[in-house]
């Protein structure tokens, strides 16, 4: 399980429940042992050692017993402490690891004159280590050489996701009367791992939301990332009285699958969920391409640090990239890009591209070319 240190909102302040100050300790139970004895401890005195061994342990049960009592509170607790403080925020569980989803398409030797059903599960296999098995029945129309059904990985995580069209071609199972072939139709994804402390946290305070059935933005921003732990990101909009349209994206910038997008749909489409007037659309956002082109310059003096700066370098694209194509409706900005890479140790950069772009509610900048170069050192 995750225990990343949470974001504490910027309008509560840091909690501390008892004093871990070594120095005010140790100051004062120098100077309660000397009012008790009447004698002043000098600095080699053996029992201002002790005083000192003392005020350690002290300081070290304090320092335990702050992060103990800040268990208590939300944005501190971690872990099972963290599920447990659930209860208190509209009873939001934690979302547990979902396995990859496939559609697989099964083959026969011949076509057959009546409906031929496969009641069986059938297993199939990428590499005899990832296996995905099928969810329903398989059902060949007469006339028909093939079968489509659905099918989950045997292993749950992200692991089972994206594999291609093709990819998932072996038989675990018996074979059955005519089998031919089988195949994935589909891309495999909605493999997700436990949801981790953070995204966890943030959700529970999003759950107020969740109170009424009103059509709050907050309600559906909840319930959309109750779905599933991969959603990161949930734009909502009413582009016409009566239609709630929600715009759901993934880590790492990934774009939702059909298979999600139709899960989130019926889901927020439940009466208990949806406004009885609401129609609800959920869909990908719209995506908005940008290049990066620039050529940056050390400075002669770090040259001997070239090779450092250029992974520094190396390192503030990708984190930019990864940042510009996280959120919805988040500007494309080569300021931001600048003060990147910047830090890495550059002396200055030739930004050509990006060139700022407003990037509108419910839509996600995704990169399209890269091209970083490396002009050479100039003198300061």
């Amino acid at each position: 399980m995750n225990t990343t240190m949470k974001k504490i909102p910027d309008n509560l302040p840091e909690v501390e429940f008892v004093d871990t100050n070594t120095e005010t300790l140790v100051s004062e139970l120098i100077a309660g042992y000397e009012q008790t004895t009447n004698r002043t401890l000098y600095p080699a005195d053996p029992v201002r050692a002790f005083i000192l061994w003392l005020a350690d342990v002290i300081i070290q049960e304090r320092i335990l017993i702050n992060e103990s009592a800040k268990q208590n509170l939300p944005r501190y607790a971690e872990g099972k402490n963290l599920d447990s403080l659930s209860e208190i925020f509209h009873n939001t569980p934690r979302l547990q690891p979902a396995a990859a989803k496939t559609t697989l398409r099964f083959y026969l030797t011949k076509t057959l004159d009546d409906d031929f059903i496969i009641t069986d599960t059938m297993e199939t296999t990428v590499d005899s280590e990832i296996n995905f098995e099928t969810t329903e029945y398989i059902i060949f129309k007469a006339g028909t050489d093939y079968a489509d059904a659905k099918a989950v990985c045997t292993t749950v995580g992200e692991i089972g996701n994206g594999f291609m069209p093709g990819q998932i071609n072996k038989l675990v199972s018996d074979e059955f009367l005519y089998f031919k072939k089988v195949e994935n139709i589909t891309e495999t994804a909605g493999g997700s791992e436990e949801e981790q402390d953070t995204a966890y946290y943030n959700r529970m305070r999003e759950s107020e939301e969740s109170y009424t059935t009103a059509g709050p933005s907050g309600s559906y921003i909840y319930h959309a990332k109750s779905v599933s732990s991969q959603i990161s990101d949930v734009s909502t909009d009413s582009p016409e009285p009566g239609i709630a349209e929600i715009r759901i994206m993934l880590h790492d910038g990934q774009l939702p699958d059909k298979e999600l997008l139709d899960k989130v749909e019926n889901y927020l489409s439940a009466d208990d969920i949806r406004p009885m007037t609401d129609k609800v659309i959920v869909a990908a956002p719209n995506t908005i391409e940008f290049d990066i082109n620039i050529k940056y310059f050390i400075s002669r003096e770090k040259e001997s640090s070239t090779n450092d700066i250029k992974r520094a370098v190396s390192l503030a694209v990708e984190n930019y990239i990864s940042w510009q194509t996280s959120k919805m409706g988040r500007d494309i900005n080569p300021s931001y890009f600048n003060a990147l890479l910047m830090e890495s140790g550059i002396k200055r950069v030739e930004i050509t591209a990006p060139i700022f772009t407003q990037i509108p509610k419910g839509s996600v900048a995704v990169i399209r070319e890269e091209s970083v170069t490396f002009g050479g050192t100039e003198d300061e």
